[in-house]
């Protein structure tokens, strides 16, 4: 009888909320408390209609994303991103039957906090419309690595926000010197990585922005390419034509501008024919042949330089020009050629060369001896690499050379004290190990130049030239700018990559030296100033 009361009690208890849990179940839905749509309470709406468009406007938006440091907007139509609100409602019904709505029915009744259950948003989108978005900004905001760069010296570019930065009639901090700039990094968009991105944007409302991944690429290392783009720039409004030959003697590295025109000769050919007078020479030069390299070299004498000439030619002029065209090309300089000496008038024809054959520029080279920027460049740098007992004139020359000839040669050249022109671009002319041959004819003006930069040895060729009369004052100055950008170049060089400098060399006195003059201007490029002002005094 008691445990047949007890049924009856509960089966009447049951009966009694049966009704209730009925109503309850109604009212609860569509969606019960406790329930969250992707983070949303949502069960005090009753119209499906409404809690759909409720949970569609949270998401319509645009998103911000970021391209570095670049704001793009993103709007959700763009690629069709679409919130699937009625998917979500289906998800939230089965929270409205069996045991999970019990509980929920239970803990109402009893005035318990429900239990919090979250829904994942549901949604869809274009992949392939995520895609051609990216692949866009990709195309319009990717950024190359960017080399190295020099700021000239009229700024000072950190007040301006760099160089592509500067505001019309900017007055600015003045800078006295050329500066070189470490290049910027490069920036990919990394397309499969930056879509994770973008959908996790898409579907968080309370931040709505993104940063794109990107790969970054390091800057290019400073090479003499990117000198030769500064030089290029420099001199691009020059008025008449400039061609520019550097080479890192440390690497044999390069920078070029314009080296392969044709020039006339100039007194820097003179370097090819004191060359060519080494090649013939089997023990050192009698005393009154090295006086005429040393007029040659050091005083630019146009006679001494027919001299040498002559004595190449075993007499004959016209032979020693030949001679050293012939010693150029042996070597692959072959541009160069000498038909007769200096200040030579008559009328010739010039030999063909590829420099001379080109139409883009024409320097209206001299026919009786021409050159370029590079041979002559080339064939320094070859000299100073025979000085060290390595190089193409020991190699193509054998036995004709020796180390101790080239250091002569170098000895020699070293008596050119003009110090404007290239030498006059070195941040302290009196201290800086060069030596170097400038030339002049009417329309050009030419230096070649060996310089212990702050890497070491490089060789520096410069010609300009200029229709009709080549200006001094603007050959000089600009001459002065270019050397002084290179040598800011190895400056940054040593420094960013830490390179040490050597030390550089210094060279003995020929043997049978006699000197021309009796001093020489005290310069870097040689220290045995006091041997030499005895040696012309007399004394030994």
């Amino acid at each position: 009888m008691g445990r047949f009361l007890r049924f009856v009690f509960f089966l009447i208890l049951i009966l009694s909320i049966f009704p209730l849990y009925t109503r309850y179940k109604a009212a609860a839905g569509p969606i019960p408390p406790g329930v969250h749509l992707a983070g949303m309470e949502m069960s005090r709406y009753k119209d499906r209609a409404e809690i759909a468009e409720k949970v569609r406007s949270r998401y319509r938006d645009p998103i911000a994303v970021y391209f570095g440091d670049r704001r793009l907007v993103l709007r959700p139509r763009d690629v069709e991103f679409h919130v699937d609100a009625e998917i979500m409602l289906l998800d939230a019904a089965r929270y409205l039957e069996g045991p999970e709505f019990a509980g929920i029915a239970v803990r109402h009744f009893l005035g318990l906090p429900q239990q919090r259950r979250d829904l994942p948003l549901r949604f869809t989108y274009n992949d392939q419309k995520l895609t051609a978005w990216l692949e866009n900004a990709a195309t319009q905001h990717h950024r190359d690595p960017q080399p190295a760069r020099a700021l000239p010296p009229q700024w000072n570019w950190s007040d301006t926000g760099g160089v592509d930065a500067v505001p019309a009639g900017f007055a600015g901090n003045v800078q006295s010197e050329w500066r070189w700039t470490l290049g910027t990094p490069g920036q990919k968009l990394l397309i499969e990585e930056s879509k994770q991105s973008v959908l996790t944007a898409l579907i968080d409302p309370e931040h709505h922005a993104t940063q794109l991944v990107l790969e970054e690429t390091p800057p290019p290392p400073l090479t003499m390419d990117a000198l030769s783009q500064v030089l290029d720039s420099f001199t691009a409004d020059f008025p008449g034509f400039a061609a520019i030959y550097v080479q890192d003697l440390r690497t044999g590295e390069e920078a070029l501008v314009d080296v392969d025109v044709a020039f006339s000769g100039m007194s820097t050919m003179k370097i090819a024919i004191v060359t060519e007078v080494y090649r013939q020479l089997d023990g050192p030069p009698e005393t009154l042949l090295g006086q005429w390299i040393d007029y040659a070299l050091g005083e630019s004498s146009n006679f001494a330089a027919n001299q040498l000439l002559t004595w190449t030619g075993g007499g004959d002029i016209y032979t020693g020009g030949r001679r050293v065209t012939e010693m150029m090309r042996a070597l692959g300089f072959t541009n160069s050629f000498i038909q007769t000496g200096y200040e030579d008038k008559s009328n010739i024809a010039p030999i063909p060369t590829a420099a001379n054959q080109r139409t883009d520029w024409n320097t209206n080279p001299d026919a009786h001896l021409q050159s370029t920027p590079a041979d002559l460049g080339r064939l320094l740098a070859e000299i100073y690499r025979c000085s060290q007992g390595e190089g193409k004139l020991l190699e193509t020359f054998g036995d004709a050379f020796s180390e101790r000839e080239c250091q002569d040669i170098l000895f020699y050249m070293s008596h050119d004290e003009f110090q404007e022109m290239i030498w006059g671009g070195l941040p302290r002319p009196k201290n800086e190990w060069i030596v170097h041959k400038h030339g002049f004819v009417n329309e050009a003006h030419s230096d070649v130049a060996l310089i212990w930069g702050p890497t070491g040895p490089y060789v520096i060729t410069v010609y300009l030239w200029s229709r009709g009369w080549m200006n001094w004052t603007v050959s000089n100055s600009n001459m002065k700018e270019i050397s002084r950008i290179v040598w800011t170049f190895f400056e940054f060089k040593a420094e960013t990559e830490g390179i040490d400098r050597p030390e550089p060399p210094y060279f003995d006195l020929p043997p049978n030296y006699t000197p021309i003059h009796a001093t020489y201007d005290s310069t870097a490029a040689n220290r045995l100033r006091e041997t030499e002002e005895t040696a012309a005094r007399g004394g030994g």
